[in-house]
């Protein structure tokens, strides 16, 4: 588990074998992005709120799911004192693209964005040329538009 922002951390699967660890890092929110549906649920941390975004690995993330899946980031961030876990299985693909896909359509420097996620979780290739393309970028932006400046600035400070 990696603290990326102030209220983000990104990793591996959240699964019972983590849960100590999630409730040690305060986490309130998990967010799923893998095709393996969420075995943890609102009751075992307590959560706030679990959700799960079936993203394929290295397979094009269609815009439809990951606007879903930003939005839901986006709700879940916003939240007083959240810290959301955004995980898939290995933490390496899915998790950290989608991260930096929030990032970015929260106006941090695309480079910025993947250099810093990159730092804290090693393993991770926030901009894996399998899972992202130009027009989800795009979209991503526009989609986040409207809903910024960020209602919780600290959300998007790192760590």
């Amino acid at each position: 588990m990696y603290p990326i922002t102030q209220a983000i951390w990104q990793g591996r699967f959240a699964a019972p074998l983590r849960l100590a660890a999630l409730r040690e890092a305060g986490i309130t929110h998990i967010l799923n992005v893998c095709e393996a549906p969420a075995v943890l649920t609102v009751a075992d941390g307590p959560f706030v709120e679990v959700c799960s975004f079936p993203i394929e690995d290295l397979v094009p993330i269609p815009i439809d799911v990951a606007l879903d899946a930003l939005e839901t980031l986006h709700r879940m961030a916003a939240h007083p004192h959240s810290r959301v876990y955004v995980h898939c299985i290995a933490g390496c693909n899915r998790s950290p693209t989608i991260l930096w896909l929030y990032l970015v359509a929260c106006g941090v420097g695309r480079d910025v964005a993947e250099r810093e996620i990159s730092r804290r979780n090693i393993d991770a290739v926030p901009v894996h040329p399998r899972l992202i393309y130009p027009q989800l970028v795009e979209r991503a932006i526009a989609h986040m538009h409207p809903r910024l400046p960020h209602p919780r600035p600290a959300a998007l400070e790192f760590v």
